[in-house]
């Protein structure tokens, strides 16, 4: 199986199929690089595709005590540089969106294009005491604790299958690593210099059935970012890549083509839109 040390980290990841530019896939928290699988094929037809475990998930090392969220983008920016990858499209899944948004600010020479799924503007408030509140629960309790509802948050019923196959997955973590990577997320910094510092194209996705991060957050995170483009999957739920994977890799595919056009774009963004207050509706606390 193929590691990197980088940054005295020892990180996993799988490389797969031919041809470039590269794309890179950062996934969500709970999950691996497993969580791409039926994403991966649809891509590596004419690409390759290299898909990380992040710090403190999956195979790769993990660290006891705490870290940003930045490290996880450093993380990236030298995995990337280890491999000799050149410029690569990269895409991320809830906190890999995250992730994604801190590589191309951070290392913008590495990032070609940028597609993000199920992503938020901001992390504070309840979203940032959920969070915390739940990885307490999982140090202590460990997984089991806390899968149901989490993963009744993440798959809409008509994904009771995708979340039966998902759920070992998930409660397979290190409970440390969770919580350090739920600690991370909740204490991310995003101002307004974090969306302004992407340079590369950028396409927003959420899913229509998104409970935790509702396509409005979506549709607020697009709007901070210089130019990017929106669009609503109508069948997905908060991971799309699980639920829906042939619409993501159609989605990705038309958007890192020559011309970078969206399928279905529902909104080109100005680099600075108002941002409305964060909702008190269900999802508003949860990742």
């Amino acid at each position: 199986m193929p590691y990197a040390e980088i940054g005295g980290i020892s990180l996993h990841y799988t490389l797969t199929g031919t041809g470039g530019p590269p794309i890179l896939l950062l996934h969500e928290l709970g999950g691996s690089s497993d969580s791409w699988a039926q994403v991966i094929p649809l891509l590596a037809t004419g690409r390759r595709v290299v898909a990380l475990d992040l710090r403190g998930a999956g195979r790769s090392e993990k660290p006891v005590a705490p870290f940003p969220l930045a490290a996880l983008a450093d993380d990236a920016a030298g995995l990337l540089t280890h491999l000799q990858l050149g410029t690569t499209d990269v895409i991320g899944a809830a906190l890999g969106s995250l992730v994604g948004v801190l590589l191309a600010g951070r290392h913008p020479a590495l990032v070609r294009r940028l597609a993000l799924f199920a992503v938020a503007e901001d992390m504070s408030g309840p979203t940032a005491s959920y969070l915390h509140e739940r990885a307490a629960r999982v140090r202590d309790g460990g997984m089991r604790v806390a899968v149901d509802a989490s993963l009744a948050n993440a798959f809409p019923p008509a994904f009771e299958a995708a979340r039966t196959a998902y759920r070992p997955q998930w409660l397979g973590n290190d409970p440390i690593g969770y919580s350090l990577l739920s600690a991370a997320l909740a204490e991310a910094s995003l101002d307004a210099a974090v969306w302004q510092a992407v340079q590369a194209p950028t396409l927003v996705a959420s899913g229509a059935l998104d409970f935790i991060w509702p396509p409005e957050r979506g549709r607020a995170t697009a709007a901070l970012i210089a130019g990017a483009q929106f669009t609503e999957l109508t069948e997905a739920g908060h991971f799309p890549h699980l639920q829906t994977p042939a619409a993501v890799a159609a989605l990705v595919g038309a958007f890192f083509s020559a011309d970078g056009t969206a399928t279905r774009p529902t909104s080109r963004n100005p680099r600075r839109s108002p941002l409305p207050p964060l909702s008190s509706t269900p999802g508003s606390g949860r990742c």
